[in-house]
């Protein structure tokens, strides 16, 4: 039921727990655990396990001893390990599994940590404004304003360079600190200027309805599911052979050994193949899911003033991500009393750098 809600449906793993959880399915606890509930971890790790698929995998684990203890160890998972086929029945197919596998990899994008401050407070530009000096990104922060008998008068939240004291060996000189409200306004005002525009809506709804090209992948699909079909029907052709060897033939040690050494071969180049043709997979896939989120995002841009208003943080964070690879300040505040310098849009339909 898992893999084939996982794999057949939207559903990702948070969504899968809370549907095991809905349908009464529980866990039996082991060891000394007493959730009787799946959680999203433990479905991404029953997911990725090849023995639900009949294989056998080995080193996919490693014992190392956590950095600074005396007697305390951890299991790491491996990136690299031998996938080898059981002796038992798998209870789904492999193509389920692979295609399982196609979907953990394409959903795997890593984002980069937004700082929350010790408030939890969400800094919307946090790591998109770079620092004008050495370039890096500059990250949401806090400081209490204290009125002069001591108390506190309010929180100040504003951007600064993350190297404004000594990180990973690097030391920026841009003590300066700027109001994020003030930033962050300016950048929506700038996006909705942009929007107001009647071409723009045009040119939107123009970028909605093309169809995204997948052709050149698709190939390379085609390509890795051929060599894997070939390298299949080769180790069938061998396995036979060394089934037929006479155990009486003078020769037969010599040419069993060499009919392993080219069945070994063999599984090692299905094994690279499968690799190959799971990540093509999922890249197709993140092709796809791109073109949706990015027509998601045009969508929200035709009614973004009316939007930008009702959006909580989080929201207006992802909305800022989606449409901002970086936004550049100047050294100093301006004399109309802004930071703001310039932006550079993710998105194809806005080619060029705004200038504010």
């Amino acid at each position: 039921m898992i893999f084939d809600q996982y794999v057949h449906t939207d559903i990702g793993a948070n969504g899968l727990a809370k549907y095991l959880e809905n349908h009464g399915i529980r866990k039996i606890p082991r060891q000394n655990g007493k959730n009787p509930l799946f959680d999203a971890a433990l479905i991404r790790r029953i997911l990725k396990n090849s023995v639900y698929c009949g294989k056998i995998a080995y080193g996919r684990r490693r014992t190392e001893k956590v950095h600074g203890t005396r007697n305390d160890y951890k299991l790491v998972e491996q990136d690299e390990y031998l996938l080898v086929d059981g002796l038992h029945e798998g209870i789904v197919s492999e193509e389920l599994w692979h295609e399982a596998q196609v979907k953990l990899l394409a959903q795997a994008k890593k984002y980069e940590k937004v700082s929350h401050g010790k408030d939890n407070k969400i800094h919307l530009l946090s790591g998109i404004v770079k620092c004008p000096v050495c370039g890096v990104g500059m990250y949401g922060n806090k400081s209490i304003k204290h009125k002069a008998d001591g108390t506190k008068y309010k929180d100040f939240f504003y951007y600064g360079c993350k190297h404004r004291t000594m990180t990973r060996g690097h030391k920026c000189d841009y003590k300066k600190q700027m109001n994020e409200e003030l930033l962050d306004d300016a950048v929506a005002e700038v996006i909705v200027k942009l929007v107001s525009n009647p071409k723009f809506a045009a040119m939107m709804q123009e970028k909605i309805n093309m169809k995204v090209d997948t052709s050149v992948i698709e190939q390379e699909i085609a390509a890795h599911e051929r060599q894997l079909r070939q390298s299949y029907s080769t180790k069938s052709r061998l396995m036979e052979e060394i089934d037929s060897l006479d155990p009486d033939d003078k020769h037969y040690i010599k040419r069993k050994a060499d009919l392993d050494d080219r069945l070994y071969k063999m599984y090692d180049k299905i094994e690279d193949t499968e690799n190959l043709l799971i990540a093509a997979r999922a890249k197709k896939m993140s092709i796809e899911a791109e073109k949706l989120t990015g027509d998601n995002i045009y969508k929200v841009l035709i009614y973004f003033d009316k939007l930008y208003a009702v959006m909580n943080e989080q929201e207006k964070r992802q909305i800022m991500e989606s449409l901002i690879s970086e936004i550049q300040i100047y050294p100093e505040r301006q004399a109309n009393g802004q930071w703001l310098k310039s932006i550079k849009f993710r998105l194809p339909i806005i080619r060029r750098r705004y200038e504010y």
